[in-house]
This record gives structure tokens, sequence and C-alpha cells, in this order.
């Protein structure tokens, strides 16, 4: 199993990377050069044919070999030699090879690019294409984030993630809560464990956008889907400029995490504005995330994601809500909880 990390983009998209997660490419894009090795170890390739020994023919040469086929990978190996051979038949045969390599890697390419970005009709019927681009679009990052659209827009923000930011945080809680906790605090937010809700301290190794996370949940759909709170920390030193970039970022984050969301099919934004926090200036996010999973019945969630300056010079607070597409009930829960928040 090739190693978890970012390596340049199997679709070809110049100067940009995609995440494998040991298992199979993400959503997630950055131009950012990773530290680690950019090239994931290349597949083996294919064994040369063994060169039967013949006598000499006495009539014409004979046609050349059936090239074999190879097995198309997202990194196909490089440098890979053709098979030894003389005269016109070495000739023939590798150019036989290498039109059947053309072909394998061009429809490899395509089925390969349909994966990672999403291409499904039924998708995209459901939801806006543009809102869809939030997670799958490989354009290329601004240099400078001043220079990015505005957050909010419906998931066409030119604000990409960068892997430090979607998982640079260490969301273990600094002081795990026991189960009667009434409160769950992290990155100088606090706020009050809901009655239907539980404290939940394995739930934050998740959260890998954040530092010292707590996190209370509760079952919509036993083993299934769930509704949670959590507060933690925003490293600042991760490349976040405002409460604002770092909540436009974060939504992104998540919805292209698919452990979040597997199948995540679309992101509408509902409300995008400034808020205030116990007297601290922050910003606030709350989007449609959808997904398209056959083994549940639940569209999606809302997504609350709120960022507040609390005077640290190192961390933003973060809240994130997280409640059932179209729960009212749970849905004013959510904004009595935002209400609740606290900065300590």
């Amino acid at each position: 199993m090739t190693n978890a990390g970012w390596y340049p983009d199997p679709a070809g998209a110049p100067d940009t990377y995609r995440y494998w997660d040991g298992h199979s490419w993400s959503q997630m894009t950055t131009s950012a050069a990773p530290a680690q090795p950019t090239s994931p170890p290349p597949a083996p390739a294919p064994a040369p044919a063994p060169v039967p020994t013949v006598a000499p023919p006495t009539g014409p040469p004979p046609p050349p070999p059936y090239a074999p086929q190879q097995q198309w990978s997202p990194m196909p190996p490089a440098g890979a030699g053709a098979p030894g051979g003389g005269g016109r038949g070495k000739v023939v045969g590798i150019a036989v090879a290498a039109v059947l390599v053309l072909a394998l890697i061009g429809a490899g390419g395509f089925f390969g690019i349909r994966a990672l970005t999403g291409d499904d009709d039924s998708a995209s019927d459901a939801t806006d294409s543009s809102a869809s681009s939030d997670a799958t679009d490989s354009s290329d990052e601004p240099s400078d984030p001043s220079e990015a659209g505005e957050p909010g827009d419906g998931g066409t923000s030119a604000m990409r993630p960068t892997a430090i930011q979607c998982g640079g945080g260490s969301p273990a809680p600094l002081a795990p809560p026991d189960a009667s906790a009434r409160e769950i605090t992290g990155g100088g937010l606090t706020m009050p464990v809901l009655s239907d809700y539980a404290v939940s301290p394995e739930s934050a190794a998740v959260h890998v956008f954040a530092d010292g996370v707590q996190v209370q949940y509760t079952e919509v759909i036993a083993r299934k889907w769930i509704s949670e709170y959590a507060l933690g920390g925003v490293p600042i030193a991760n490349g976040f400029t405002s409460p604002e970039h770092a909540a436009d970022v974060l939504m992104q984050c998540i919805a292209a995490d698919p452990n979040f969301y597997k199948g995540f099919s679309g992101r509408k934004d509902l409300t995008s504005e400034d808020v205030t926090v116990d007297g601290h200036p922050g910003y606030r996010i709350t989007a449609e995330l959808r997904v398209s999973d056959p083994a549940v019945t639940m569209g999606g969630d809302d997504v609350t994601v709120i960022v507040v300056d609390t005077g640290s010079a190192d961390t933003y607070g973060l809240f994130l809500g997280v409640v059932p597409i179209g729960d009212g009930a749970r849905g004013d829960q959510l904004e009595a909880a935002i209400e609740s928040l606290d900065v300590r």
C-alpha cells in the first residue's frame, strides 16, 4: 500500500499536487510543493517476454509478436525499457508496443480524472456545478491570499487549502473531559454539553486541522450518521491570515475529507458574515454539504464554521457545528449553541 501523502496530480494539472490517503486519491489539491517525496512508489513494470531460441528462419521474416498489455496506474512508471530483439522485428515490435501503451494511458487518464473530479451526471443534476467545483477545481492557487476571491460565494472561493492547513493540527484534547463533564472547551472557547449529546474525546482525532479539540455528538442514524459540536484552536502559523480566511479554508478542508463526507457531491453557502462572540470578532460560514452515499438516507449536513480572534497570538478559536439538512429542531439547537459560546 502506497504511503499517504501529497503527489503530483495524476490528472496532469501543472504545478498541482493531490492527496493520496493510502487507498485512493482524495479531492484535495494544492500548489505548494510538499516536503515529502512527490512521486509515489512506481507500480512494478511488466516483465519482458522471454526471447525464444529458435533456428534461423528459411523464409520471409515472421510478423512481430503481439506486444503485452500493461496495467494502467495513476502514476505510471517512467523509463520502462522495451523487450530485447533485433532487426526489423524489434523496430515493428517497439512501434506496436508504443501505440498500445499510449492508448492505455489515454483511456486510464480519462477514467482517473473522472474518478478524481467526481464527474457524475446524477450528482451534478442535483447540485450547483459551481458549488461542486469547490473541492475539485484544480486551478492555480493565488500566490497572495489578498488576491483570492471572497469566501462564502457558493463554494467558488479561489483560496485553496494547503496540506498543512487541512492536516497540520494536533487534535488530541489538552485535558480530555470525563463522561460527566457539563461543558467542552478548546481554542479559548467554551460551550455547554447539550442534553441529548455525549462528550467523546476519541472523536477529536479526525479534526486534524485544529489543536486541542473537544467534541460532543449524538447519533442521528445508529452507526451511520451523527450530529456534532467541536471546539479547538486553529494554528495561525499554518498560514491563516484572518478569521474570515480560516473559516473559508477549513470549510473546504471538511468538504474534501472522506473521513467527514464520503461521497461529497456539492456545497451551497447559506451564511457568510462577520460575527461577534463574547465581545470578540470572528467570521461565520454555514453551508449545505451534500453527499451521494447509497449506505445512508441523509442528503448531507448544514455545517457551521465560526473562527474567532480570541486575542491569542498562536491560535484562533474554532467552533464547528454539524446538523442534518432539513432538521429544523437541530437547526434551532445550533443557533442556541452559538449564542452560548464564551471566550475564556
